[in-house]
């Protein structure tokens, strides 16, 4: 029972839900359908602006710049678009990054006791690692607003977490330069860095796709036979 209440509590912080409102109500329906339409523009957006990351890449590589100045460029484009992302989440107030919402569940785990609080750390750890690598320094600057406090610290932690997050994002990409270098020509790969550079983001969201189900159904496997 008190598992289920947890559980029922975590939901509503999720979506913002005041212990008043009834879940099936028209403003609770609308408050999810924001939620909701804020999370559709939000992931479209991110794997333009993804895609646009792997062009640029591309072209600074085809035009022979040095490794640290790619990482530079990286690392700035990344500031720039966690920059955009999280003045427009603050200013219009809808949580499409979603750091707000896992913050309030992970809030809530946290009155659940010793295991609660544990829950809380790891999806807390979890969120942040996925942002880092793939959504962005914004998801973690909203998990931990009220720590941050002030904009001008909230500023600092998205350029520092942007600089983090290039270096995956240069490597990720330069690499896959390096791999398209192999199976054509380098002079191939320079006409055509821009559709490569798309290209090599499509296979990346395929592998993580794949990698992400074949982990599921690992842990459905793992259940059932744990059940036997």
């Amino acid at each position: 029972m008190e598992k289920r209440k947890a559980l029922l509590e975590a939901f509503r912080a999720f979506f913002d839900y005041q212990e008043q409102e009834e879940i099936a109500t028209i403003d609770v329906v609308k408050k999810t359908s924001f939620l909701a339409a804020g999370r559709i523009f939000y992931a479209a957006s991110d794997y333009i602006i993804a895609a646009g990351l792997g062009t640029f890449v591309f072209w600074m590589e085809a035009r022979n710049t040095a490794s640290v100045n790619i990482y530079l460029g990286t690392a700035l484009y990344d500031f720039i678009a966690a920059s955009i992302y999280f003045y427009l989440s603050d200013m219009t107030g809808c949580d499409f990054t979603l750091g707000q919402s896992f913050r309030r569940v992970a809030d809530s785990f946290k009155k659940s006791g010793f295991w609660g609080t544990v829950i809380a750390w790891s999806l807390l750890l979890g969120v942040s690692i996925k942002a880092i690598i793939w959504e962005g320094p914004e998801v973690i600057c909203f998990l931990f607003k009220k720590e941050l406090g002030s904009k001008t610290k909230t500023w600092v932690a998205l350029f520092v977490l942007s600089a983090l997050q290039g270096i995956f994002g240069a490597w990720l990409y330069t690499t896959g330069y390096a791999l398209w270098e192999k199976l054509g020509s380098e002079s191939l790969v320079k006409s055509n860095y821009a559709i490569l550079g798309v290209v090599t983001f499509i296979f990346v969201v395929v592998i993580v796709s794949l990698t992400k189900r074949i982990a599921q159904w690992l842990m459905s496997l793992i259940r059932f036979l744990l059940k036997k």
